[in-house]
């Protein structure tokens, strides 16, 4: 049986090439290319600033994978639940987050506020600190 599941795994990351396999709830497996994952994305955090809902075949996939393959998935690419700001000269903050469910939300911070000044000391810190 070891030798087995030990040629399934190597049957695995052979098949998984230049991609990313997400295992889903069900018990099925999708893979996705790396490019396909890193476009993605990127045109969801875009998309975070023109829709109301953000839908992207990636992101439908890691919300329905087993609790291992989303760790997995967010260790090399980062979490699907994120936000973007707009930072205006003048103070004031745009907040735009996508939720687990795929919707925007949007949220205005005035010049001055606590939520306004905590974004704009975040954007100030080297991206290393970001990560951590």
């Amino acid at each position: 049986m070891g030798r087995l599941r030990s040629w399934i795994k190597r049957l695995e990351r052979d098949s998984q090439g230049d991609g990313f396999i997400v295992r889903l709830s069900d018990g099925t497996s999708t893979v996705f290319a790396e490019m396909e994952v890193q476009k993605q994305m990127f045109l969801a955090r875009i998309d975070l600033f023109r829709k109301d809902r953000v839908h992207y075949p990636v992101l439908e996939a890691v919300r329905e994978v087993t609790p291992e393959s989303r760790a997995r998935f967010e260790e090399r690419y980062g979490s699907i639940t994120f936000s973007n700001h707009i930072i205006s000269a003048e103070g004031w903050v745009e907040a735009y987050t996508l939720h687990e469910d795929g919707t925007v939300e949007r949220t205005f911070h005035e010049a001055g506020s606590e939520e306004a000044k905590h974004v704009r000391e975040e954007a100030r810190r080297p991206p290393q600190a970001w990560q951590k």
